[in-house]
């Protein structure tokens, strides 16, 4: 298990650490990608996404946004190392998501028409095009083949009708999964369609017939939208794949790098953090949480732990460099980072004491990350659940793993 670097990704990473360094203020948001903006107020929630957008720029001019893209696509075809190396300083180093063009992306540069791919994936490489996601629904999360939301075929449109939820559909496109044939096996009656919500960019209004509410979650901040579409048309033309095919269409980014290589990066930040408040706290008033040979072990064994789960990582990342699909290994990194996602948060919150109550709009109180780390910890709970289930992998695991019956 020599997962060493080349030189030339050791070069990229130490100008990625600078860029970042020079290039990028998240001011007073939280820009990891988990809380959004704190409050819940529009205006900055736009004033975080304007912030992205002008990083993500910079990412373009640099060349690096769509460094994992085919060179036929505008890309420059990085190797799966170098995207792991650049990846995981990026999220080191706080910065906001670092590789363009999500799911969406991959999806048309394999399946989409010869139009799709030439008006959309310029405008996604540029960083101009966002899109909201459409796929789970009320009674169908980790269930995704369970979607009920339905699209009849009248002449040149199908005609839409149900609830999307869990995401935020604010963007002026977004991907959707619909069902088109209810009498067909759950997986065999999907399609997957490209639905534009809004005339241009984010914000109001959408197109008739599709309504957004928005959803608070435990802290009373708009994290999450619900949308409903009520004979909304959306064209043919607008299918990506085939029709009845979609659910296997949206699984086609096996290809794309999954490591998920950020989660164990960030955390190492988070502990980092965690440490140097701890010993600022030590100086400022005689005593702290490192005082305790407990919470020296606790902090040791996660450090530890830390590293398991980038080994891990860089397992999946190394097996896709091989033409492999790391399937099962996938899921280990998922599940991991899933529980030190949690459980490193909790931990260091709870040995804050009483700074582990507050909140990132305590402007009196210099906590880690930036004030966010005790509502991190709070909100935790939700990695278990997003992105497929603990639960759900375990079985991948079990299943696919380790050969056992279902």
């Amino acid at each position: 298990m020599d997962f060493r670097f080349s030189a030339e990704d050791e070069a990229l990473r130490q100008e990625a650490r600078d860029f970042v360094r020079s290039e990028w203020d998240p001011k007073e948001y939280d820009t990891t990608g988990f809380l959004a903006s704190w409050r819940a107020d529009e205006t900055r929630r736009s004033g975080q996404r304007e912030l992205t957008k002008a990083f993500e720029r910079k990412l373009v001019d640099k060349g690096w946004f769509t460094m994992h893209w085919p060179e036929e696509h505008g890309g420059k075809d990085a190797p799966i190392s170098t995207q792991l190396a650049f990846r995981e300083v990026m999220a080191y180093e706080e910065a906001p998501a670092s590789l363009g063009g999500g799911l969406v992306a991959p999806v048309l540069m394999v399946l989409g028409q010869d139009w799709q791919k030439d008006y959309f994936l310029p405008r996604i490489a540029n960083g101009e095009l966002d899109f909201g996601q459409g796929f789970s629904e009320p009674n169908a999360g980790s269930d995704l083949a369970g979607l009920e939301l339905r699209a009849v075929r009248d002449g040149d449109d199908y005609v839409l009708n149900g609830q999307k939820i869990w995401s935020q559909y604010r963007t002026e496109w977004m991907h959707i999964l619909v069902r088109t044939d209810p009498d067909a096996p759950k997986h065999r009656g999907i399609t997957y369609l490209l639905l534009r919500l809004r005339d241009e960019g984010y914000g109001e209004p959408t197109i008739p017939g599709a309504t957004v509410r928005a959803i608070k979650d435990g802290l009373g901040r708009h994290r999450w939208d619900e949308l409903f579409l009520d004979n909304v048309r959306v064209p043919v033309r607008n299918v990506i794949g085939e029709e009845n095919r979609g659910f296997y269409a949206a699984m086609t980014t096996l290809s794309f790098e999954r490591s998920n290589i950020a989660g164990p990066a960030g955390l190492q930040k988070v502990l980092e953090q965690f440490i140097e408040w701890a010993k600022d706290r030590k100086r400022r008033t005689g005593n702290g949480p490192l005082d305790s040979v407990i919470a020296q072990n606790q902090l040791a064994e996660w450090r530890v732990q830390l590293e398991a789960a980038r080994m891990l990582s860089y397992r999946v990342a190394w097996m896709q460099s091989q033409g492999m699909i790391p399937q099962k290994e996938a899921s280990m990194t998922k599940l991991w980072g899933d529980i030190l996602f949690m459980g490193v948060r909790r931990t260091l919150a709870r040995l804050m004491e009483e700074y582990g109550n507050l909140r990132p709009d305590d402007e009196h109180f210099k906590l880690p990350m930036r004030n966010f780390l005790p509502a991190q910890a709070y909100m935790s709970g939700v990695m278990a659940v997003a992105g497929g289930t603990d639960e759900i992998q375990r079985n991948i695991i079990a299943q696919r793993g380790l050969g056992l019956p279902r």
